[in-house]
Parts: C-alpha cells; structure tokens; sequence
C-alpha cells in the first residue's frame, strides 16, 4: 500500500525486485536510515527516476 500511496510504479519493470529487496531490508532493519535504504536498493536502478519515491515508501513503513 505504502508503493501506491507514494505512487511509486511507473513502468513496472523493476518493482518486483525493489519490493523484495524493500522487504528485505525491513525485515532485518526496522527502522533503516536513509542510507541504509539506499544501499539496499542500489543495485535496483529505474529508469523512471522513482528513487526518491522508494526512499519515501520504505522510511513510511519504518
């Protein structure tokens, strides 16, 4: 819910791999820093320039 609310999808070509790692990262670290989320998601690139929207989703289910 917290992809939609911050409108995240766009093409939807790399979402499955950002949820999991998204996912990932919350199960191990719950509260993650925003440096945190940018390592995990790093080796996830979107053409669509969504970054700052994941940042914002994963800091919203922290």
């Amino acid at each position: 819910r917290a992809w939609l609310a911050h409108q995240v999808p766009q093409c939807g070509y790399c979402q499955a791999g950002q949820i999991m790692a998204a996912a990932a990262l919350l199960r191990d670290t719950p509260a993650p820093t925003d440096a945190q989320i940018d390592a995990a998601m790093a080796g996830h690139l979107c053409r669509c320039g969504t970054q700052h929207r994941v940042r914002a989703a994963i800091r919203s289910l922290a």
